[in-house]
C-alpha cells in the first residue's frame, strides 16, 4: 500500500516554508524526517530554495559516493554529497500498515439478456378512454332497455283495487334487459381515426358484455347513409335500421373532427335524416362522442343523446343522458 503524502508535496512545502525551523516541522508532519534528525543535518547546510541559497555554501570537493545500506532508503532529493540542501541525510522511510484488503469484483452480468432489435414494430400500450373498471357498467347503462317483467307493484295494484277496477294482469316493476342487443355503427372517417384502437377495444367489450350473437357491428365514414357495412368499403351498402326495440349506438364524433374542406363530411341536415329513419324503425339512437360537451353543438345536443367518451363518464352519468 503506498502513501497518500508524494515527494511532490513535501518540495510544494518546503518552497512555501521561510525558516528552517518551519520545514523541518513540515517534513516531521508529513512523517518523511524527525525534526532532530533534520536540525542537526541543516546546522552546516543553508536550505536552498527555489530563489538560490541565502548565504553561498562553503566550497567543497564531492566526496566518493557510498553504497547505501540495504535496510535504509534515500529520501529522494537527499543525496550523500555535501553540497545536498539537506548535509546527507538518509531517512529510513517507515511503511503504513493497511487497514483492509477488499478484492476487486468483476461485474456480474444482467439476469436477462436484452433483446436483439428487429425491424418489427411493437405497439405501444393503450390507455382506454373510459376507466377499464367501469367499462362494463357503463355498457349495460347504455345497451340495457326497461320491461316491465320485474316484482308485481304493489303500489299500481292497491291503486287499481282502491277505485275499484278489475285486474286484468298484475303489474311488474320494471327491470333492465339486454336481450333485445344492440347494432353498433363504427364511424372510419378521419376524424376518428386516432380513435381507432379505441373503438376495435370496446366493441370487443361489446361481444362479452351483451353476447356475441345480440351484437350487430357496422362500419361507416361520414354518415351512415352513404354506406354501412360489417367490413371495408366494397362491403358497404345502403343502410337498414335494426329490427324494433334494439338500440342503435354510434362510435362517431358526427363531423366534429373531420377537415373543414371534406366534401363528404356530414352535415347538420344528413344526421337529422339518419336519427329520423332509426326512430321511424320504432329504435333508439345514442351517440358515444370522444370530444368533451363544451365542444358538442347545440344542435347535437337537441338531436340525439351524447355520452362522453372519456375517463369522467360514469354508468349513472350514462343513465341520465339515456332516453
Amino acid at each position: 500500500m503506498r502513501s497518500q503524502i508524494w515527494v511532490g508535496d513535501v518540495v510544494q512545502a518546503l518552497e512555501v516554508a521561510r525558516t528552517d525551523d518551519e520545514r523541518a516541522r513540515v517534513l516531521e508532519m508529513l512523517g518523511f524526517v524527525p525534526a532532530a534528525v533534520l536540525r542537526r543535518a541543516t546546522d552546516d547546510a543553508p536550505f536552498a530554495g527555489p530563489q538560490g541559497p541565502r548565504t553561498p555554501p562553503p566550497v567543497r570537493t564531492r566526496p566518493q559516493e557510498r553504497e547505501h545500506e540495504p535496510d535504509q532508503e534515500v529520501l529522494p532529493g537527499f543525496h550523500g554529497d555535501e553540497e545536498s540542501p539537506y548535509g546527507g541525510v538518509t531517512v529510513e522511510l517507515p511503511l503504513l500498515q493497511p487497514t483492509r484488503v477488499e478484492a476487486l469484483h468483476a461485474p456480474r452480468e444482467p439476469a436477462e439478456r436484452l433483446a436483439r432489435p428487429t425491424a418489427e414494430r411493437a405497439p405501444l400500450p393503450l390507455l382506454p378512454l373510459f376507466v377499464p373498471g367501469w367499462t362494463s357498467a357503463i355498457i349495460r347503462a347504455m345497451v340495457s332497455r326497461q320491461v316491465s317483467e320485474g316484482a308485481v307493484d304493489i303500489a299500481s295494484l292497491i291503486d287499481t283495487l282502491a277505485h275499484g277496477r278489475p285486474v286484468r294482469r298484475l303489474p311488474r316493476l320494471p327491470v333492465p334487459t339486454m336481450r333485445y342487443g344492440v347494432q353498433v355503427l363504427v364511424d372510419r372517417s378521419t376524424g376518428m381515426q386516432p380513435f381507432r384502437r379505441d373503438q376495435n377495444e370496446l366493441l370487443e367489450h361489446f361481444r362479452t358484455v351483451v353476447g356475441p350473437d345480440l351484437v350487430e357491428v357496422g362500419y361507416f365514414s361520414a354518415v351512415p347513409q352513404q354506406g354501412t357495412g360489417p367490413g371495408g368499403r366494397w362491403t358497404r351498402t345502403a343502410y337498414v335500421p335494426p329490427e324494433p326495440g334494439r338500440p342503435v349506438l354510434l362510435l362517431s364524433d358526427l363531423g366534429l373532427g373531420e377537415p373543414p374542406e371534406d366534401v363528404r363530411r356530414g352535415t347538420r341536415e344528413d344526421w337529422e335524416h339518419f336519427v329520423s329513419l332509426v326512430t321511424r324503425a320504432g329504435c333508439s339512437v345514442v351517440a358515444l362522442s370522444p370530444y368533451p360537451p363544451r365542444r358538442w353543438p347545440h344542435w347535437m345536443t337537441h338531436l340525439l343523446p351524447l355520452v362522453s367518451w372519456d375517463r369522467t363518464t360514469t354508468a349513472s352519468r350514462a343513465a341520465v343522458r339515456l332516453p
